[in-house]
């Protein structure tokens, strides 16, 4: 899949520009304002990878006037992908020697730590360390090549002089000549692996949409050609040449004077049969819409909207049904949205983030910003520009991304840009909002951390299908309560056939938290603790209960808890110790009342949850819903809260 790309001097990107994509998720989006550049990056991934000539780029006006398109200011795209080696193909001698290449170009780049003045390096590097966590480079490529503007040779961007691996003395800098001789045919066979579907925002549906074009046939992944020469067969063309040689002769001997000869050949070749049957077959059908009443209606003469809502619909038909491909499909779309009412945005999204799940790497560019809480793998490129005109990138997971954003707000000096601020809040609202009045209408439970969502995943992996049960981490108490404020209005206006549920979940704190909240059957707020009492976990909102502070870590099933702990105990002393000292409480309820604790044990396990990054809680929760899917433990100690948030969505 590609991961990110460098622009240099393209459209409106003037200089180098590193541009992150995806961190390995198949889901991708760019976001921000009219005229930052999103279909640019959309633009040259299809130059890129569909081969275009590099003097037929739209090269950047300002550096077009200053004269520097030539050597080394010359414009140019290195797309850089992340490939499991797997993936590539070598059945034949070339490919297996193009393989070997890779390797060794694929290990400079994992491990190089180079540093030149070029723009975007030490981004790119920060990008290599966010993969080298969950990507290992024994089992996966990282490729950059590109191509320049003034020339089709293969291009390595900033690296391109530096690759001395090519040459057997190292010592000595190797010549151009030499590496474009030993990289030939290296470009062609990765992107050969690739199909590249670019769908702009001003599409003709119409033109779109004919079978026999290229765009299409990449869908379908069956080529047209191949299936008419399979249907005719050489020996069709020997009998259709042999009737009208014939038949030629025939018409000669009465004319005596003349003769028919033809100006470069004097028979039917395959091609040309297969290009007669395409023109002749394809060019009389066209796309049309079935209506309620089994009315067609021809794509040409539906709103622009409906037109946009058929290519969608066209290519995600097309990719559902084919799980045979040879190549990886990249669908990028240009702002899907486009023409669209929003309550159709919901369904177009929904559409496209599903396709990411088949395997197809999705890349989009868009100003609607209600798919944001229903992507659950997937990233976000924000690109604004500054006061000086200069691009700025923001790059975050979706997975957690309101959680990012509120941690982002102590890094960042001034407000956040108004589409984080602002916008995003809005469309989050509208598209839960419309979720929730669809016919399959959608639930959501609105937690603080992205750890809650891990555990939440797992307890309620049945109703994720049957409930449409989606999970929002947003980072704090603040920004949950925030959130059910919002959608307290709407859910409660009338005019608004609410069907689906949402329930708003935060922790109990030593503070008392007062909140000012209405009962409505679709909307809840509550909050997990742990009841001294009881010996267990309850959700509540009213009681007047702060003590103990309870956190999602507090109220999970004690044997799965315990098995969990065991997991990092040797990575961590202090867990050690306290999984030898002590046995589970007879009757535990809870991951709280597991054991027996001393207070300085409990501040070892306040600690080991309390890392700086909060990564520990992560890794726990990862571990803990890794050790639920077990056979051993199955449904069995099924906690109390969690069967009560369950009848609440129900």
């Amino acid at each position: 899949m590609i991961i990110s790309i460098f622009i240099k001097n393209f459209k409106i990107y003037k200089g180098i520009n590193f541009i992150p994509i995806s961190e390995g998720e198949n889901f991708s989006s760019l976001i921000g304002e009219n005229g930052v550049g999103k279909s640019s990056v959309l633009e040259a991934l299809d130059f890129s990878l569909n081969g275009r000539n590099g003097n037929e780029w739209p090269v950047n006006n300002e550096a077009k006037n200053e004269g520097g398109l030539k050597g080394t200011n010359a414009p140019y795209l290195t797309p850089v992908f992340l490939i499991k080696k797997t993936r590539l193909n070598q059945e034949k001698k070339d490919e297996i020697d193009f393989f070997n290449k890779a390797e060794k170009l694929s290990n400079y780049l994992w491990y190089t730590k180079k540093k030149t003045k070029a723009k975007g390096l030490s981004e790119f590097y920060e990008q290599r360390k966010q993969l080298l966590e969950k990507y290992n480079p024994e089992e996966y490529f990282l490729i950059i090549i590109g191509r320049k503007y003034d020339s089709n040779d293969i291009y390595f961007g900033t690296y391109h002089t530096y690759l001395d691996f090519i040459i057997e003395n190292p010592s000595i800098e190797h010549t151009e000549k030499e590496l474009q001789d030993y990289f030939k045919g290296f470009y062609d066979y990765i992107i050969s692996h690739y199909s590249y579907l670019y769908i702009p925002v001003e599409t003709d549906v119409h033109s779109y949409t004919k079978l026999e074009t290229q765009e299409m046939q990449k869908l379908m992944d069956k080529n047209i050609q191949s299936e008419i020469e399979n249907a005719i067969t050489s020996t069709t063309i020997k009998q259709i040449n042999k009737s009208l040689n014939e038949f030629v002769l025939d018409i000669e001997n009465v004319l005596e004077e003349y003769k028919y000869k033809g100006k470069f050949k004097n028979s039917l070749t395959m091609p040309d049969l297969v290009s007669k049957i395409i023109e002749a077959y394809f060019s009389i059908k066209i796309l049309h819409k079935k209506t309620s009443s089994s009315k067609l209606i021809p794509v040409r003469e539906l709103s622009s909207g409906e037109k946009r809502k058929a290519l969608i619909d066209v290519a995600y038909s097309f990719l559902l049904n084919n799980n045979s491909r040879n190549d990886s499909i990249i669908l990028a779309i240009d702002e899907p949205e486009a023409s669209l009412h929003i309550s159709a945005c919901y369904s177009q999204f929904e559409k496209i983030i599903n396709l990411s799940k088949l395997d197809n790497q999705i890349i989009i560019s868009t100003h609607w910003y209600g798919y944001l809480p229903i992507v659950s793998n997937g990233n976000a490129t924000s690109i604004t520009k500054n006061d000086k005109n200069e691009t700025l990138i923001q790059y975050f997971n979706l997975y957690n991304y309101r959680e990012k954003i509120t941690q982002d707000r102590s890094k960042v000096k001034g407000p956040l840009p108004v589409h984080y601020n602002i916008k995003s809040y809005n469309d989050l609202v509208q598209s839960i909002l419309f979720s929730l009045i669809q016919d399959n209408p959608y639930n959501w439970i609105v937690c603080e951390g992205l750890s809650e969502k891990i555990y939440f995943e797992q307890m309620f992996s049945d109703e994720i299908k049957t409930k449409n049960l989606r999970f929002l981490p947003l980072g704090s108490f603040k920004e949950v309560k925030k959130l059910y404020s919002l959608l307290l209005a709407p859910i409660q206006d009338p005019d608004y056939q609410i069907k689906g549920k949402v329930l708003c979940l935060i922790d109990t704190d030593a503070e008392r938290v007062d909140i000012d909240f209405s009962k409505t059957k679709n909307l809840f707020f509550k909050r997990l603790m742990n009841d001294k009492t009881k010996g267990s976990t309850i959700i509540d909102v009213d009681s007047n209960i702060t003590n103990p502070p309870t956190e999602i870590e507090d109220c999970l099933n004690p044997y799965i808890y315990k098995q969990t702990l065991i997991e990092f105990s040797e990575e961590y002393e202090t867990i050690k110790n306290i999984i030898t000292n002590n046995e589970i409480r007879p009757k535990a309820l809870n991951s709280y009342y597991t054991f027996d604790l001393r207070e300085s044990e409990k501040e070892d396990i306040k600690a080991f949850f309390d890392d700086k990054q909060g990564y520990n809680k992560i890794r726990f929760a990862e571990k803990y819903s890794e050790i639920s899917k077990t056979p051993f433990f199955g449904n069995e100690h099924q906690m109390e809260w969690i069967e009560n948030i369950r009848k609440l969505i129900n």
